[in-house]
């Protein structure tokens, strides 16, 4: 199949933007290899919330300032009961535990929070759709641009005009959104 250039109207420099990418003989500068990448990936969820990891270094260092003052402290505690030399030793960890358990609730409160991760049914479902715009796009060798011929994203779908380059990108996703409508529009956070 070939398309015509909408800009040159000629379509023997017209190729599928996947084709042109893969191609070894006529191979595209990196600039505009970049430009015609396909969707990226979906960046993955931070693993740690900022409160959670804030209140994990208060942990550390209040237990390293602990480990600390019971090695440079040698009191002798033989004339105390059990009671009170476990509460001497096992008191400079006590906040460092509350604070480690405050930093686990505050975790999964911002897990249960978190939008849904990269591979959730939805992102997985956009980034399909994208890729599916992407794959429909052409580029003219001769003229530099891309294009989209009619009903190449789908049936009925008019044509596109001619794209520069460093459009393609935003083209893909507007073309996207134009085509199957909310259900190609990323999940707002």
């Amino acid at each position: 199949m070939s398309a015509t250039c909408p800009q040159c109207e000629a379509s023997d420099r017209s190729v599928p933007v996947s084709r042109a990418l893969a191609d070894t003989t006529e191979p595209l500068e990196e600039p505009v290899r970049a430009l015609l990448a396909p969707p990226p990936e979906p960046k993955p969820a931070r693993e740690l919330s900022g409160g959670a990891i804030a209140l994990s270094a208060l942990a550390a260092i209040f237990a390293v300032v602990g480990i600390l003052s019971l090695v440079r402290d040698r009191e002798d505690l033989s004339g105390y009961d059990a009671a009170y030399r476990a509460g001497y030793l096992a008191g400079p960890f006590i906040l460092p535990l509350i604070l480690l358990a405050a930093a686990a609730i505050v975790e999964l409160v911002a897990r249960s929070r978190r939008r849904p991760g990269s591979g959730s049914p939805e992102e997985a479902a956009h980034r399909q759709l994208h890729a599916r715009v992407w794959q429909a796009g052409w580029l003219c060798r001769r003229c530099r641009v891309a294009f989209f011929p009619e009903a190449s994203i789908r049936p009925g779908f008019p044509a596109s005009p001619a794209i520069p380059l460093e459009q393609f990108p935003h083209w893909v996703m507007t073309a996207a959104e134009r085509a199957f409508g909310a259900q190609a529009r990323p999940v707002a956070g």
